[in-house]
């Protein structure tokens, strides 16, 4: 789905980036988002999108809201997500390894930019 520039609210904020700096909000945009898949283990939420420029690998980052909401669990080195579908049975959202790992590889070779000056 490509998001028009049109459908962006603006937000005046800032956030604090991974290295301290910050970072100004551009806007935000309110999507509904499916996870899983399948009829019985999937569920769609409501998510409210900061839309920042940032020097990173990462295309989202979800929140503390986020997991309240879908009320899940991330295990990392599992490299899975279980949350609770709209049917209330436990679903399980896996990472495909080998495109992780090209992530991880693409994340170490971002520039960072240097700290803000107090």
């Amino acid at each position: 789905m490509r998001v028009q520039e049109t459908e962006i609210e603006p937000y005046d904020g800032q956030i604090v980036g991974f290295f301290g700096e910050r970072l100004d909000i551009r806007g935000y945009i309110d999507l509904y988002t499916t996870f899983g898949e399948g009829k019985h283990l999937c569920r769609t939420i409501k998510i409210r999108y900061l839309i920042v420029e940032a020097n990173t690998s990462y295309n989202i980052l979800l929140g503390k809201l986020f997991l309240t909401v879908l009320r899940e669990i991330i295990t990392t080195p599992h490299l899975a997500m279980k949350f609770s579908s709209a049917s209330e049975d436990i679903a399980t959202v896996h990472v495909d390894r080998k495109i992780a790992r090209e992530c991880y590889v693409t994340s170490l070779r971002v520039e960072h930019t240097n700290r803000e000056e107090s």
